[in-house]
């Protein structure tokens, strides 16, 4: 009897998560979806609120940046979501037309050079985020914009 209480608890839960998952793109339609990983990989935050259209960030502490990581916005569950590609525009003080880059994982390694422009006035537009999720599904999330100050 034990088992088959066991058993029926174990599906319920599995159901549950599985229709979590299931809505996981619904949860991450929010500019939330895209943050920061300090480089001592803590993944603390380094947002202020968000603005409509756009988040604001200091801009020392985007240019400190070394990863960034895909996350759902009030997830009961510790579900990963690991960054596959994205595109990322860079305009405004010290870009005289926007300029393009790409990264091919968490790693912000490929965008340096361009991080290291930013000041207070440019603008980051992170797009056509590409993540997989733990069910191995490739997903394609909303991008998120950032105003640096």
């Amino acid at each position: 009897m034990k088992h088959v209480l066991l058993f029926s608890l174990f599906c319920i839960c599995m159901l549950s998560v599985k229709s979590q998952l299931a809505n996981v793109e619904n949860s991450i339609m929010s500019p939330d979806h895209l943050s920061f990983v300090d480089s001592n990989n803590e993944g603390t935050d380094k947002r202020s609120q968000p603005d409509p259209g756009y988040e604001k960030m200091l801009a020392i502490v985007f240019k400190s940046q070394e990863f960034c990581r895909a996350e759902l916005k009030d997830f009961e569950f510790n579900a990963r979501f690991r960054i596959v590609s994205a595109t990322v525009y860079f305009s405004g003080t010290n870009f005289k037309n926007v300029e393009t880059g790409f990264i091919t994982s968490s790693s912000l390694k490929p965008i340096r050079t361009m991080m290291q422009r930013c000041a207070p006035g440019s603008m980051v537009i992170f797009d056509n985020v590409k993540v997989i999720g733990p069910d191995e599904l490739l997903r394609s999330i909303p991008g998120t914009s950032y105003m640096l100050h």
